[in-house]
Parts: C-alpha cells; structure tokens; sequence
C-alpha cells in the first residue's frame, strides 16, 4: 500500500501507551492528526516525530472533533469510561465531526457495558466500530509486541489490522467476536493481574512474619505459581524504585472498579479492590501496580 493509499489517521490519547503506539503509526507514513487533553505532550510528540521522520508531518488538533475530522480512521486509547464518553459525545467529540463510515477503534480499557454502549452510539451516526483493548505496558507497546483483543464485526476488524499489527505481536492479535468481547477478555486478564499482585503481597507480609530469610522467601516465591510475576516486585523490593511506572496502581484501581462494576459478587476481587482503594488513598497511586504487593506487605 502506497502513502497516497493510506487512510488520513486522527490518534486521540497520547499517554504512557498511547504515545508509543501513535509514533507506529507516524513511522509507517500515515497522514496522522493527534489530539490530547493536554495539548503540550501533542506538540511535543508531533516534533519528535517531525526530528525522527522529517518527511512526516503531524497535525496537533484543538479538539477531538477537529482531529477526527475528514479522517478515515480515528484511534482512542484514553484513561477511563468517562474519558471516552467525552471524547465521543461530548460538544466537540468525534461524533460530532466524523463522516459516515470512518473506522473506530477504540483501545481503552473502559468495560464490555459501555463499549456496547459507545458502539451503539458511534453504529447510529453511521461509524464503524471496533472495540480493540491491548494487554501489555510501556516496554511491549513502544516494542509493537503488544497483545490485542479485538472484537466487533469481522469486516472492521479486518480493517484495522494493519493498525494491530502495528502495535502488537501478530501472534497475539486475536478477534474474539461481538462488539465488547475484547473489552471482557481484558478485565478478566487484569483481574487476575491484580489478584496476582495482592497474593504476592500476602505471601511477603506473611513471610516477615514468621521471619523468614528472603533468600528462602524469594525461593518459595519464585517456584509457586505467582513465580512468573514475581521478579519485577522482588525488584521494587529490593531498590525501592517505585517508579516510573509501567502501568500506574490508580489505573488497577479503575480496572478493578470496572470489573465489580460488571460482576458485583467476585468476593475476592472486592478484597482486593479495597486494599488498592487504600494503598491509593495513602498517596502511592501514580507507583507501579506491581508495588501494591510492596506496600501490603508494609501494612499500608
């Protein structure tokens, strides 16, 4: 596919992870227009890209509607259900500007609910839709190795894959079917995330308790089925490096919040919930996620 092929892009949500998945789309030649709350992280991407690509030029937009504008295809990766709500409906959102069958992908992680919602909205001006979350942190979204969950109508989904393969690992980028599918599997994915991260907590407060060596902790750690998440906050333990963070705790937080919001009786997720909720209001919300194990194990 030529450059003059390419549909005209509009990026909206330029964080941790959307920043990097952004740039995959300016390097492979996109005429791309990006907008973000804080308008200084959208000049300040446009010009690396402008130093990295010089022949690419990016667009830094004033509002969503203005970037979605005459685009074929529009992006999300925003922070939570209300962010996207306003990007979309708000008085300058994307469904005031967008012209019938522009592709949208959405890959924040906001919820099957409202991804349906959204979708039903965006399916009635005449959009297409494709609810898109992505599985992975800073390191594996600047890497393009990403995992995708991508759900929706088959025909759109295959539309957006050139942008999946982009951003993730063609072996993980999966289509999982009707429109907040992928959204489900993501909450499922970070629920035991984060139940993963409170275990190991327990495990190293238990441990301090009873006096055991960290040598003989860390063994027991290690060989036990949280093993696999362990050396990342065995690291936090040991140099107190908190940040900067791969995937922030108040993130968790919300992704929890969401998963209770969808399923009230999971019990434990609730435990764990309530002990993010506490560890976050003690003033440790932007550490890493992994570092709530940290801080139980402190007693916070």
């Amino acid at each position: 596919m030529s450059s003059t092929d390419r549909p005209r892009v509009a990026f909206l949500g330029l964080g941790r992870m959307g920043a990097p998945m952004a740039r995959h789309v300016a390097r492979a030649g996109y005429d791309l227009a990006v907008w973000n709350r804080t308008r200084s992280k959208a000049e300040s991407f446009a010009q690396e890209v402008a130093q990295e690509v010089p022949q690419q030029s990016v667009q830094v937009a004033d509002t969503p509607a203005e970037a979605a504008r005459g685009r074929q295809v529009v992006v999300l990766m925003l922070a939570d259900p209300t962010a996207v709500r306003e990007v979309m409906s708000g008085s300058s959102g994307v469904l005031s500007a967008a012209e019938p069958g522009t592709l949208v992908i959405d890959s924040s992680t906001i919820g099957p609910t409202v991804t349906r919602e959204i979708a039903a909205e965006a399916s009635g001006r005449g959009l297409r839709y494709v609810d898109a979350p992505v599985y992975g942190t800073v390191g594996p979204a600047t890497e393009g190795v990403l995992e995708v969950y991508g759900s929706g109508e088959r025909e759109n989904f295959e539309r957006a894959r050139p942008f999946f393969d982009q951003w993730g690992d063609p072996a993980k980028v999966r289509y999982l079917g009707p429109v907040g599918a992928g959204s489900a599997a993501k909450l499922v994915r970070n629920l035991i995330l984060g139940v993963s991260i409170a275990a190991t907590g327990e495990a190293l407060r238990l441990s301090s308790v009873l006096g055991l060596p960290d040598d003989l902790r860390n063994d027991l750690i290690e060989t036990s089925q949280l093993g696999p998440s362990y050396p990342r906050i065995r690291e936090i333990v040991e140099t107190g490096r908190t940040k900067p963070a791969a995937f922030e705790m108040v993130l968790l937080l919300k992704d929890l919040d969401l998963c209770l919001r969808e399923a009230d009786e999971l019990g434990l997720t609730q435990a764990v919930r309530e002990a993010c909720r506490r560890v976050v209001a003690a003033g440790h919300g932007d550490e890493d996620a992994r570092a709530l194990a940290v801080r139980m194990a402190e007693g916070v």
